[in-house]
């Protein structure tokens, strides 16, 4: 559970991780928060959503997660209130962005010009706490094609895929598909975000979110691409597999065939009847020679065949 509170000039923030009842009911009484917002607080299976307040804005979002223990991504949700010169974000999960993201901020105030004063609108501070958690998943998406890339070398040099690699596509499956998912509401998010934000702030805020939007379709792209190179290596794998298998079974073959004319033929000299030359010293010298002959022509024969 954390709670933290940074005031920068006018402009409050206040940042929840996972709270409990007792503290959202602080913040409900406090600044007298509608109570479908104290629901959604209290609920974070929301869909998400942009509502529009008379003096306020509340959204939900959700951003993937990575699971360093399951190495599983998850959404990890975040609620937003933004008012003319306060922003309250809350989040399900410990977001390791929020320390990073709040110093970034303070040093960009910092040198902010005159002419930069809608730098210190919630409205901003939203941009870049979004912003941030974009460039995050723009990084995982480059890891993600070269671990890409390492699966099918690695499948290509050995002619096979292990269990190991296969649960590893699994989940890289998993992780694309959810991250299409988190990531494709975002678009009718921020074009509604971009358009209430006019009614509440004064500054033309365009072009931040424009770049949001960017990077939003960027994003969806990534993933399309990772989806298509993920189902393409599962087919590489299947057809390594088959291919695998079926060699496995030609060998098997080729070695029931074998014995089984060597058992035939060792079979006949055990039978209680008289055969040719079974009176002969040498006989046995003969049929085992005849038996060594017949497994190397055969072999010979089959590998012409390109059979193994």
């Amino acid at each position: 559970m954390k709670d933290e509170q940074i005031t920068i000039w006018w402009t409050t923030r206040i940042h929840l991780v996972d709270p409990d009842k007792k503290q959202i009911d602080k913040l409900v009484d406090k600044y007298d928060l509608h109570e479908i917002i104290e629901q959604d607080f209290l609920d974070f299976t929301t869909q998400d959503k942009i509502d529009t307040y008379d003096d306020c804005l509340f959204l939900v979002m959700r951003f993937p997660k990575f699971n360093t223990r399951t190495k599983k991504h998850f959404a990890n949700q975040m609620h937003a209130i933004l008012w003319k010169n306060f922003i309250i974000t809350v989040t399900s999960h410990v977001t390791n962005n929020v320390e990073k993201i709040q110093e970034q901020y303070r040093k960009e105030i910092a040198e902010a010009e005159d002419d930069e004063e809608f730098k210190l609108s919630p409205y901003y501070i939203l941009y870049k706490i979004i912003d941030a958690m974009y460039d995050k998943v723009l990084t995982w998406m480059s890891k993600f094609s070269l671990d890409l890339l390492k699966i099918e070398d690695a499948a290509m040099d050995a002619n096979s895929v292990t269990q190991e690699t296969l649960s590893e596509l699994l989940i890289k499956k998993r992780s694309a598909v959810l991250m299409k998912h988190i990531i494709t509401p975002h678009t009718e998010i921020l074009s509604e975000l971009q358009t209430a934000t006019v009614n509440f702030y004064e500054w033309d805020l365009d072009v931040y979110f424009e770049d949001l939007l960017y990077k939003t379709d960027k994003i969806l792209s990534l993933v399309s691409i990772a989806h298509e190179n993920t189902e393409s290596l599962f087919d590489v794998s299947d057809t390594l597999t088959t291919i695998r298998t079926n060699k496995i079974i030609s060998i098997l073959t080729i070695f029931t065939v074998l014995l089984g004319i060597l058992t035939r033929i060792s079979w006949l000299y055990w039978m209680n009847v008289s055969l040719p030359a079974q009176n002969i010293v040498w006989i046995f010298w003969r049929l085992l020679g005849w038996m060594i002959g017949i497994t190397i022509w055969t072999m010979i024969y089959f590998k012409r065949k390109k059979r193994f």
